[in-house]
């Protein structure tokens, strides 16, 4: 029993800056708490709804999995937080497969793999990149995704795809950006390309290549192009 308390407050606690979602907060803490899934999904549908993904993201997905990182959280909070990860994952694939296929350009999002074998991913559940898809997909924009393992499923994607936008979600390490792009453009000519993730502000970009910012930044960016 003290171990939950002093993950109830833990947790608390590391929403505090968040005062005008109130409820929210302590509705979600103790979902999280009670593994109560199917309130996590009404908590951040709703969010969605209200606040739109930018705000949603920055105001209840972020801070927990900060919170997940801190040294004081005890096994059952990280529990907790995996829970919630994975949950939220879902809540943005369905909503990227369920908007309607959207007109213009047509964007691919494209989770740009490690050379050389897996790096630690900053971000292990992708949920930054699914929100990009899912608040791209539903403000209308034709979306695809692509998490290839290998560059030559990379290429097979880009292929595929057709896009007129791509927009490369990079690693934290352990990628040749440059090279990634050059192979890209013999596939396909006349694409514009942006780039975001972990490895956006770390790693080199060609010229030609716009980095994207926060996610709302990256939404607007997207859309100014297709």
């Amino acid at each position: 029993m003290n171990g939950t308390k002093t993950d109830s407050s833990n947790l608390l606690s590391s929403f505090s800056g968040l005062g005008d979602a109130e409820a929210s907060i302590r509705n979600l803490s103790g979902a999280l708490l009670a593994r109560d899934v199917v309130t996590i999904r009404r908590i951040v549908v709703r969010a969605v709804a209200e606040r739109g993904f930018s705000s949603m993201w920055t105001t209840l997905v972020v801070p927990v999995l900060e919170w997940a990182d801190e040294g004081r959280n005890s096994e059952a909070a990280s529990t907790s937080v995996r829970i919630f990860a994975e949950c939220v994952a879902g809540i943005l694939s369905t909503m990227t497969l369920d908007a309607p296929i959207g007109g213009g350009g047509r964007v691919l999002l494209v989770h740009v793999p490690a050379d050389g074998g897996e790096s630690v991913p900053a971000d292990p559940y992708g949920l930054e990149f699914r929100a990009l898809a899912a608040a791209l997909a539903t403000a209308s924009v034709d979306t695809r995704m692509a998490l290839p393992l290998c560059r030559s499923a990379l290429l097979a994607a880009v292929t595929n795809a057709e896009p007129d936008v791509i927009v490369l979600w990079l690693p934290s390490t352990g990628c040749d950006v440059p090279s990634v792009v050059r192979a890209i453009r013999r596939r396909r000519t006349g694409l514009t390309m942006l780039a975001g993730g972990p490895g956006c502000h770390a790693q080199a970009l060609p010229r030609s290549i716009v980095a994207l910012g926060t996610l709302g930044d990256a939404v607007d960016a997207v859309i100014a192009v297709t």
